[in-house]
């Protein structure tokens, strides 16, 4: 699990950051900044949005998104959740908050 926390946050510091919702890719997700506040979103393969507040709901670390399994991965302590923020690993308890786009 640690292995796959650092390969993960190395690969998503490699990644070009996508500005907008219109250049994730479909089936992809990522980190973007919407009036001043970063957003979680994820694209569907046909392209359904999916949007939630990147911050673990353990201890508030931001989360990147892990392409691989289509979850929202803490690099702090592991917690992960899916793609639409709901939790799957503790430490964190709680679901991400959804964010409407």
């Amino acid at each position: 699990m640690l292995k796959e926390t650092v390969n993960s946050i190395a690969l998503n510091k490699m990644k070009i950051k996508p500005e907008s919702i219109e250049k994730i890719e479909n089936d992809n997700g990522a980190i973007i900044q919407i009036d001043g506040d970063n957003v979680g979103i994820y694209k569907d393969p046909e392209g359904k949005i999916y949007a939630v507040k990147p911050n673990c709901s353990h201890l508030g670390c931001l989360l990147s998104w892990n392409n691989l399994d289509k979850t929202w991965d803490c690099p702090c302590h592991g917690s992960r959740f899916d793609y639409m923020g709901r939790n799957i690993y503790e430490p964190g308890i709680h679901d991400l908050e959804v964010k409407k786009i």
